[in-house]
């Protein structure tokens, strides 16, 4: 049976001690810091995907002995508040193009897994969730069947109260994600996020075998796997037991530095799954 292979996450923009980004900065030099270390795998972290050189920085991936694993989205969202539940349909429609853009870059880059996470944006009003969510699977149509066509993977990301208050458990997000014209968008599973809101992390993990794109290891106080209260060598037994075999990705703090929470992410995983 294939082992998960170890990544973590990186940016092109300085983004602060806040981000839970280890390596920030630049792409190139931060493939090369993660290659360095030893990790397989890098996600990147970036906004406006066409001002970028996919083919470039797939050539320097592969130099390097890297794969580009997944793209994460959610600066869109940050840095310019974009997100497919805004009630004004301009900015949805902005929103569904970048989207586009980010399929783009990942299918150039050697078909990287899309996170879908906080460019779903909030609701803000309980009584309106229902319907924020209908709202949010029509935006989302269109979008997951233009990577499907390019046959590119997306993750949908549950994600915690402080971030939003629309689909914060994984099992609400897998049923949430059979809704017709939802079905190819896949789970991208935060361990951070599941320790603030599932109460049976393994359970929600067994519930989504087959359906899990990317996963990312992150502790309890955001930091890196070990400085924290999440239990991982049972996410990792539970891992292995569904069959689990893609990317394993620190997404976490630079606390105390980047480069000491990249090593010390990553000794731990290793000794999580004995490699």
């Amino acid at each position: 049976m294939r082992r998960v292979s170890f990544g973590v996450a990186i940016s092109e923009d300085v983004l602060g001690e806040a981000s839970p980004v280890p390596f920030q900065g630049g792409l190139v030099d931060a493939m090369a810091g993660a290659a360095d270390l030893g990790f397989e795998t890098v996600e990147f972290h970036i906004h406006d995907p066409h001002e970028l050189d996919p083919e470039a920085l797939h050539a320097e991936a592969d130099r390097l002995g890297l794969r580009i694993a997944a793209i994460g989205t959610g600066l869109e969202h940050g840095r310019y508040g974009l997100s497919l539940t805004s009630p004004d349909p301009a900015v949805r429609a902005e929103a569904a193009r970048k989207l586009r853009l980010h399929i783009d870059f990942a299918e150039r880059v050697g078909g990287a897994v899309v996170f879908l996470g906080l460019i779903r944006g909030r609701c803000g009003v309980y009584e309106r969730v229902p319907a924020t969510l209908d709202l949010l699977a029509e935006e989302l149509k269109p979008v997951a069947a233009y990577a499907a066509e390019h046959g590119v993977p997306t993750g949908f990301e549950p994600v915690a109260y402080y971030f939003s208050d629309l689909l914060t458990r994984t099992d609400e997000t897998v049923e949430f994600l059979s809704r017709p014209g939802l079905e190819p968008i896949g789970l991208l599973l935060d361990t951070h996020h599941m320790f603030l809101e599932d109460p049976d992390i393994p359970a929600a993990l067994r519930a989504s075998a087959g359906r899990i794109e990317h996963v990312h290891l992150s502790d309890s106080n955001r930091r890196y796997p070990g400085a924290g209260n999440v239990d991982f060598a049972e996410i990792a037994r539970v891992l292995t037991e569904i069959g689990y075999d893609r990317s394993v990705s620190l997404e976490v703090l630079p606390v105390p530095t980047g480069d000491q929470a990249a090593q010390r992410g990553l000794a731990y995983m290793r000794a999580l799954w004995g490699a």
